[in-house]
């Protein structure tokens, strides 16, 4: 019996150094020092506004901390960073790292009432009798977004009685954190004070351009004022970021894709916004959904112009956003590789769950040409459509890329300022064409006539312009390998895939259109 115990204290005093050598030491890092945010538009979305609910893109987020190593292998946690983060695209600069996990377990209700199902807390409540708070013993007995619960009375549901109620918990659960945690695991490393650097993708972001211009009443010029609207959906706030925004298309590898695991993260996140009376349509009027959440109030607006980027500190009315705007600070456009990078000059707030305006393109007056256009598609024409057309140069007023996103025209008059229509734009970059239509043309009308002659068809298109100021007409044909024009009463424009056939309608007058659409053989 002697022996036996030797042998265990013997065995204890040789595995205990192996035992506290297990015992990885945990570092918290509790918020960066800097952050830099570069948010990325969504290149599915087309021409579909922001999801402010559920913005569907994403974000490069580049965090600057200091910890505090101790010599060996150690766990770093990484809180506050962004709720959608994408674990596996984390990267650790200044020190290297061997494992990453996401903690998903956040201090919320659903975190909260999983935590507790089974367990007592108190349900603080109003008694819809006398009007008095009261409080009360409950168990949890469900943990689905339906929350039902058991007290003297017998079993209920949370939040359905349109009284006020909530309930206490005696504590927070260890294994649930305030904030988004990554944690890492180093290599072995000699310890001490350094300056990492964490970057990752996040989900839940997103960003868009809106134009708003203002023809000449003579068509001849356009004063254009932009809104980048940046999105968020996160829990997280980045306080005082570099930011920026990229315009164009951008390829995902599949490793930064999001997996079944983060989608069970995000499906979690949407579930702790919102608590659900159950049951649900039943004939109980005590029964009611809760209200949908008040809508975020709207950011403070900043004014960038980018190529150049003007901020200012003043909310701008959306209409008159063509006004004069003291500059304050002016940045350049920046060139990433293929696509365009555009840089707020001074830190900014990406607040949590919300949207915030910046301003570009301010102040510029652009020559152009007011057109009416019809698309022939070798068949009858289609009916007149309305567009301002320019091209993308310095010495038009503009020579600076041009995201993709919607459009809203309006023309000084007479009657004051008029609305003209709303287009959509395409990621345009310098010297290229810009095409902003705005819908079906009112005073400019068609009509034509056509015969059958060998091998085609003869056409005669009328054109009648009611405006009391001439303008440009054109006639337009994509190009076909099967069909041509021959025999056209006006000259035949050729432009990348399309040929035209233009001519300037006077005040109030009438044009008229002769060509034949003859087939090609094989």
């Amino acid at each position: 019996m002697i022996a036996m115990r030797r042998l265990l204290a013997s065995l204890l005093f040789l595995f205990a150094p192996l035992a506290a050598h297990g015992q990885v030491p945990v570092v918290t890092s509790a918020a960066p020092d800097k952050v830099a945010v570069t948010l990325y538009r969504d290149p599915n979305r087309g021409d579909r506004e922001i999801d402010r609910d559920r913005p569907e893109s994403f974000a490069l987020i580049s965090e600057t901390r200091t910890i505090t190593l101790p010599p060996g292998v150690a766990t770093v946690r990484f809180e506050g960073v962004a709720g959608g983060i994408v674990p596996q695209s984390a990267i650790l600069f200044g020190a290297e790292q061997r494992e990453r996990n996401r903690d998903a377990g956040l201090l919320s209700q659903s975190g909260l009432v999983d935590a507790y199902t089974g367990q007592q807390v108190i349900l603080r409540r109003t008694n819809p009798a006398t009007g008095k708070r009261v409080e009360e013993r409950a168990t949890i007995r469900s943990a689905a977004n339906r929350m039902v619960i058991q007290t003297a009375q017998g079993a209920e549901a949370v939040y359905c009685t349109g009284l006020a109620q909530t309930l206490l918990y005696p504590g927070a659960p260890a294994s649930l954190s305030a904030k988004p945690v990554l944690t890492m695991t180093t290599r072995d490393q000699p310890g001490g004070q350094v300056t990492v650097t964490l970057a990752y993708i996040a989900t839940g972001f997103d960003w868009d351009a809106t134009y708003v211009g203002t023809l000449a009443p003579d068509g001849s010029g356009l004063d254009l004022f932009a809104w980048l609207t940046m999105a968020s959906s996160d829990e997280t706030s980045f306080v005082d970021a570099t930011t920026a925004a990229v315009a164009g298309r951008v390829n995902r590898s599949d490793e930064t894709q999001d997996d079944l695991g983060l989608e069970a993260i995000e499906s979690a996140r949407w579930l702790n916004r919102e608590t659900y009376c159950w049951p649900q349509g039943t004939t109980s009027d005590r029964l009611t959904t809760l209200a949908e959440p008040l809508p975020a109030p709207a950011p403070m607006a900043m004014d960038m112009a980018a190529g150049e980027i003007v901020v200012t500190g003043t909310r701008l009315d959306f209409r008159a956003a063509s006004a004069a705007i003291p500059v304050s600070v002016v940045a350049k456009a920046e060139n990433l590789g293929d696509l365009k990078l555009y840089r707020i000059p001074v830190p900014v707030t990406v607040a949590a769950q919300s949207q915030k305006q910046v301003a570009f393109l301010a102040n510029r007056r652009i020559k152009g040409a007011l057109v009416y256009r019809s698309k022939a598609s070798w068949g009858d024409p289609e009916e007149p459509e309305l567009l301002f057309r320019f091209r993308n140069t310095k010495a038009n007023g503009l020579g600076t890329p041009v995201p993709a996103g919607k459009a809203v025209l309006y023309q000084d008059s007479a009657w004051g300022r008029q609305l003209v229509g709303e287009s959509n734009v395409q990621d345009k970059t310098i010297d290229e064409e810009i095409e902003l239509v705005f819908g079906e043309a009112q005073n400019v009308t068609i009509e034509d006539d056509s015969d059958s002659i060998k091998d085609g068809d003869r056409f005669t298109v009328t054109v009648r312009n009611a405006n009391p100021f001439p303008v440009r007409f054109e006639l337009e044909f994509t190009n076909r390998a099967d069909r041509v024009l021959r025999r056209t009463s006006v000259k035949v424009t050729k432009k990348p895939g399309k040929s035209v056939l233009a001519a300037t309608l006077p005040a109030n007058g009438t044009a008229r259109f002769r060509y034949d659409v003859m087939d090609v053989d094989d």
